[in-house]
């Protein structure tokens, strides 16, 4: 006994290592008052009024909440690049504390430890988790939204777990609409979940009805949660309402045309995207790296789900994980083929707590240990790669030589007129303070 609490506080201690040490790594690149054209964007945002923030997005592609949030950062740091990013970072980390606080109690030890260590060192990770956009937001919130869904399935499939079954179904229903509101990949992710909770439910319900062991008061106990459930769904559909009409304005903006394409870049990132070791599209040789080890991964993943099934495990998280994932890819690949493209691999970052807790939940099944650690390897191998190149990128200092030049030149009173977006716009951006 005494041998088995020694083993699970020096596993609590490892994992408390992982993520001190996951939260300095992400946190490496986030130092730097530099911004690219998309995150001049979300600055510009920022330093407009709630009303004028829900108005502007309202006619572009994303919703605004998380722009809501870069403006009281705004109001309470001022136009601090490095305050915005680390925001980003705190998103990325707060969730990898997830590993520990919640997957770890949910499905043990090692399923929370690798989780853990996925949230910080998977390569994607480490060039998106400091940039001034939404996608770690919506990545904390989706999962959030996702652990709770389960805690909720479980509350009514275990009695045990009845007493927190209102906080769980509002936590819930809370992160899901707050996922509505960050992007719409979460959107979509969030109306699946609900759809496959009502479909649960049910099935419940229906179950209950044709057991004729059960007394009229049982059947009632049995349909109160779908009764809750629905009253949860009915008021995120209220809650949603406001923003209806922009998201219809938009979708037909976007089937006018966009700048998205659909090639084989698209097809090549979309796979590999979270083994990724660069921010752009292109296939070169560290794109076609990323594809394989996604592709050995997905198949060693295939191979644990095989063994996992033979053995009569319970898997059902981990796959319905991997179906609203695929299916969310499936259904934008769909819409990216009959109308306009919106299939984007980095968009795919919304859903990547899923996407980890796949590969933590058959990872943890692995019994050589070996094995794990030549996983957890490749993966580091591939995530210091991605950082030192981040790093490198955003500490370069010849960034500084177009400021430089600006500021030695630009006098009170000029007018900055550029024809093109990038750099001048970012240019432009940091100019107007």
């Amino acid at each position: 006994m005494g041998q088995l609490k020694k083993i699970d506080k020096k596993n609590k201690y490892i994992h408390i290592g992982i993520i001190v040490l996951g939260i300095v790594f992400i946190s490496l690149s986030a130092f730097h008052e530099n911004i690219w054209f998309d995150e001049s964007y979300s600055v510009s945002i920022a330093r407009h009024s709630f009303s004028e923030i829900w108005n502007i997005t309202g006619h572009d592609v994303h919703p605004p909440l998380y722009y809501w949030i870069l403006h009281i950062i705004w109001m309470i740091f001022g136009d601090q690049n490095i305050a915005f990013r680390l925001f980003s970072v705190l998103a990325i980390a707060i969730l990898g504390v997830l590993g520990y606080t919640h997957i770890r109690k949910d499905f043990g030890e090692k399923v929370g430890m690798l989780f853990s260590f996925l949230v910080y060192f998977l390569p994607v990770i480490c060039i998106y988790s400091q940039e001034i956009r939404m996608y770690s937001l919506a990545y904390l919130l989706v999962t959030i939204m996702a652990i709770y869904a389960y805690r909720f399935y479980k509350s009514i499939k275990d009695k045990n777990a009845m007493k927190n079954q209102n906080k769980n179904l509002m936590i819930f229903a809370i992160f899901s609409i707050l996922s509505c509101y960050t992007h719409y990949y979460a959107l979509a992710t969030a109306g699946l979940i609900n759809l496959i909770l009502f479909i649960f439910l049910i099935k419940n319900v229906l179950k209950a009805r044709k057991q004729k062991d059960l007394d009229i008061e049982d059947k009632k106990e049995i349909s109160k949660p779908f009764k809750k459930f629905i009253i949860a769904a009915i008021i995120q559909v209220i809650l949603y309402i406001p923003w209806l009409l922009f998201l219809i304005e938009q979708m037909t903006r976007v089937g006018g045309g966009f700048w998205i394409q659909l090639n084989l870049n698209t097809l090549i990132e979309v796979p590999s995207i979270q083994f990724r070791v660069q921010t752009d599209s292109t296939i070169n040789a560290t794109a076609i790296i990323s594809l394989i080890v996604s592709i050995l991964l997905y198949i060693y993943i295939g191979y644990r789900i095989y063994k996992a099934k033979k053995n009569k495990e319970e898997i059902l998280p981990a796959i319905i994980s991997t179906i609203i994932y695929i299916t969310v890819i499936v259904a934008v690949l769909i819409i990216s083929l009959i109308g306009s493209p919106i299939l984007v691999g980095r968009y795919l970052l919304t859903l990547t707590g899923l996407y980890i807790f796949v590969f933590a939940f058959f990872i943890a099944k692995e019994e050589k240990k070996w094995i794990t650690g030549m996983l957890c390897a490749v993966i580091l191998i591939l995530s210091f790669i991605g950082n030192y190149n981040t790093i490198k990128d955003n500490y370069d200092i010849t960034n500084q030589e177009v400021m430089r030049f600006m500021e030695e030149n630009i006098q009170k009173g000029d007018i900055i007129i550029y024809n093109e977006i990038g750099v001048r716009r970012s240019i432009s951006l940091i100019f107007s303070r």
